[in-house]
């Protein structure tokens, strides 16, 4: 159980000691607001905890006599039912992905876009281009493979109920976010920590349901996040995006 609770807390805890180790450094170097400079990088400290993550869960399957794909529910003989219950869970994901993250930016500013302008700031070009591929490959194979495939399945089987497995990994996958790109405002802080909560609970839900989905979910995600580094270039290249 503790390689269980390590898994859960490690997409917290590891981005967030990134962000506060490198805003240190730019303190160090003159940066003024150094925590919000800090963060510009966290698609970036996102990609490093993932290519971890990927590292122990295969090193913990390993220790349990598993493979890594173990952890995806991988499963040639289901595809036609999986693709049925992933098709299914695309309305419930462009619902629960989108629409409360804007309504709560409403809430808080008034404006469902001004957040993003906080959260996608300018980097360096060169150090764009290699997001392309490391972010949404790494997101796809550690974010839904560590909650669902690894912690929920060693949750379920230590005695939780179903219903708490998909709370606390839901809540725990939706706070990370704010730890991955936290600054000094509690409104921006509160947006990230909640705005992907709804997707996080129906993406539980439908795994918890029907495990062997998991690997279509994972495509889907690489899709949502593909987007990310796209929308980082454009902001580098001088775009607004508030």
């Amino acid at each position: 159980m503790g390689r269980v609770w390590l898994m859960l807390a490690i997409r917290s805890a590891f981005p967030f000691m990134l962000l506060l180790s490198v805003a240190s450094g730019m303190r160090v170097w003159g940066e003024l607001d150094a925590l919000s400079a800090s963060a510009a990088w966290w698609l970036w400290y996102v990609s490093i905890t993932n290519i971890i993550c990927i590292l122990l869960l295969a090193r913990f399957s390993r220790a349990e006599g598993r493979r890594l794909r173990d952890v995806f529910f991988a499963s040639k003989s289901t595809w036609r039912g999986d693709l049925g219950w992933t098709f299914a869970a695309l309305a419930g994901i462009a619902v629960a992905a989108l629409i409360p993250g804007m309504l709560l930016a409403r809430a808080l500013w008034g404006s469902s876009n001004y957040p993003n302008g906080l959260l996608i700031q300018p980097l360096p070009i060169l150090a764009v281009y290699p997001l392309f591929v490391v972010m949404p490959v790494s997101q796809a194979l550690a974010e839904l493979p560590t909650y669902w495939g690894y912690v929920a399945p060693r949750l379920r089987a230590s005695g939780a109920s179903r219903w708490v497995v998909i709370g606390l990994v839901g809540a725990v996958l939706s706070v990370q976010h704010m730890f991955m790109a936290f600054q000094l405002d509690w409104r921006y802080d509160l947006w990230l920590a909640l705005r992907y909560l709804p997707f996080a609970l129906w993406v539980g839900y439908i795994v918890d349901r029907r495990p062997t989905s998991l690997p279509y979910l994972m495509g889907v995600h690489f899709l949502m996040d593909a987007s990310l580094p796209v929308l980082l270039l454009l902001v580098s290249g001088g775009m607004p995006l508030s």
